[in-house]
């Protein structure tokens, strides 16, 4: 669910223009976060009656950053690990404020070992629209939800790029295939200690995860 307030939100609709040209950054208490911090974050949701646990990052920072062309509030990541065969799906989740307008997500796009890599989004969801207090004129913002799905070997890039203090994230797109794209980025910090739960959950339940 998106965190932001009201009075916060209102702030930032007037602030859109700005924040969508803005350069992607890791905002600074994020960059100033360390892979043990998200480690020791990491919660982990298990069940009987559900086919994954699930291990995610979504406690490790509670604030927002700006992207262009949007305002993430919420971006975390997750491993899905496979109740019987210990397989791990690893998912990027960004709540978003679009300031598109209701635009599509057709893909997203990132590198992959050096070479442009897209991947389609697993999940992408709306609810109300943000608009400014009293302004009937203003354009009004859709929240949004989307996930998408990497390979192991793309959270591992994303962890080999940390960088104690470093405002560089692993940096990502958002493309609705009109030209009205979603540039931002995730911390790498949040790959590497989200790597090191799925280790330490692997070592106590005495299995190996695919």
């Amino acid at each position: 669910m998106i965190r932001c307030m009201t009075a916060a939100c209102a702030a930032l609709l007037l602030a859109a223009p700005a924040l969508a040209g803005a350069a992607e950054q890791l905002p600074r208490g994020l960059a100033r976060l360390s892979p043990d911090d998200f480690a020791r974050s990491v919660a982990v949701a298990d069940g009987p009656l559900v086919p994954h646990i699930v291990l995610s990052t979504q406690s490790g920072y509670k604030g927002g950053q700006s992207m262009s062309g949007a305002y993430a509030d919420d971006v975390h990541l997750k491993a899905l690990i496979d109740r019987q065969s210990g397989r791990v799906s690893w998912q990027v989740w960004h709540d978003l404020i679009n300031f598109h307008g209701k635009g599509e997500v057709a893909a997203i796009d990132y590198l992959a070992a050096g070479a442009p890599r897209s991947s389609a989004p697993v999940k992408v969801e709306r609810w109300q629209e943000m608009c400014s207090a009293g302004d009937t004129t203003a354009p009004c913002h859709p929240y949004m939800r989307v996930v998408f799905e990497v390979p192991e070997t793309v959270v591992q890039e994303m962890a080999a790029a940390y960088r104690a203090g470093s405002r560089e994230p692993w940096r990502l797109r958002f493309r609705d295939g009109k030209g009205r794209d979603m540039a931002g980025g995730v911390a790498p910090a949040e790959a590497v200690g989200l790597l090191r739960s799925v280790d330490e959950w692997r070592a106590r339940q005495g299995r190996s995860v695919l």
